[in-house]
């Protein structure tokens, strides 16, 4: 195929590895927050995010190997003369990558209008991980290493802990006791802020005093422990994600429009030029010739400039158009 316009193959070959690109992030980004989210849940919910976040793996996989492959397939398309077949391969190949970009911006958008089905799986885990913490020693490894990493407290504040069941409650207050004008507050060692000091003046374990055989818990005053929630940064952690999906599914629906937008220009360029486009083809007086096609098996008329000035019938050769010499001709 000839090029309708300088470097068009250039471009051909820069939006097919900007869409192998945009593949190449959909997955990176989704692997990124994929660890980031579970680090929230338990195995349940982890496998239900899995679950959700398979098709954008599979999504981002595709655009890789099917726009790489693509670009074998333009380089091979370029050293070819434009048949119909060529013609059709390419409007296949356009409506398998239509295809592709169309059910991976499905899957984006399914993700995102679940969003509300994250946040509430998230809070369901947390909030059991609160009732678990002591009877389940995974929970509790996970619980201490989110509240360390991501500096919150509780799942939607400090209280969380507080409320607990098995939280040994104080004495005067449901949640807190006042000691010398400073509020105590009953939380895991992982809630406080670093280098404050965690615990208050009366540095009592409540469990010892109220004869808990559970581990004690340290009471520490508000102003030494983050009061902030970690669903909030979840929340955050997934919105960011769920943008982000959006923008790449987007930017990879622009490229396929321009893409396809190239390719038909492209084609239609191609059959404007194919047997009737010859202007430049001009005989020796400048006239321009025409270029007319026949199939191998038709034979054609030749009939020259003496006969034809002549009121005598011509001799007519039927010459074979492939190679229509003097010896191949049939008298």
């Amino acid at each position: 195929m000839r090029q309708p316009f300088r470097n068009a193959s250039i471009y051909i070959i820069l939006l097919l590895v900007i869409e192998a690109v945009i593949g190449l992030l959909l997955i990176a980004v989704t692997a990124y927050y994929h660890l980031v989210l579970t680090g929230y849940l338990s195995e349940i919910e982890c496998r239900m995010v899995h679950g959700y976040l398979l098709n954008i793996y599979i999504f981002g996989a595709q655009l890789i190997l099917t726009f790489l492959c693509s670009l074998s397939m333009w380089r091979r398309l370029w050293m070819r003369r434009s048949t119909p077949n060529i013609q059709l391969l390419l409007s296949i190949w356009l409506f398998y990558s239509c295809i592709i970009v169309g059910s991976g911006l499905a899957t984006v958008w399914n993700v995102y209008r679940r969003a509300e089905v994250f946040e509430n799986g998230a809070e369901t885990s947390l909030i059991r991980g609160i009732d678990m913490y002591y009877s389940c020693p995974e929970w509790k490894l996970l619980w201490d290493g989110l509240q360390l990493r991501k500096e919150c407290c509780g799942v939607h504040s400090y209280k969380d802990w507080m409320n607990a069941d098995w939280m040994p409650q104080q004495e005067g207050n449901d949640s807190c006791s006042t000691t010398g004008g400073t509020t105590a507050i009953l939380a895991p060692y992982t809630c406080c802020k670093r280098g404050s000091q965690s615990i208050t003046s009366q540095d009592t374990l409540v469990g010892e005093q109220q004869g808990n055989s559970r581990q004690p818990f340290p009471s520490f005053s508000l102003d030494s422990i983050h009061t902030n929630g970690c669903l909030p940064v979840f929340t955050k952690a997934l919105w960011r994600f769920l943008y982000i999906m959006l923008g790449l599914g987007l930017l990879s629906l622009k490229f396929l429009v321009m893409l396809c937008f190239l390719t038909k220009f492209i084609l239609q360029r191609q059959n404007e030029s194919d047997g009737c486009d010859n202007v430049a083809l001009t005989d020796d007086d400048g006239y321009p010739l025409v270029v007319v096609k026949y199939p191998s098996n038709v034979r054609c008329l030749v009939i020259g400039e003496d006969d034809l000035a002549s009121d005598v019938a011509p001799d007519v050769h039927f010459c074979h158009c492939d190679d229509p010499t003097e010896d191949d001709c049939e008298y």
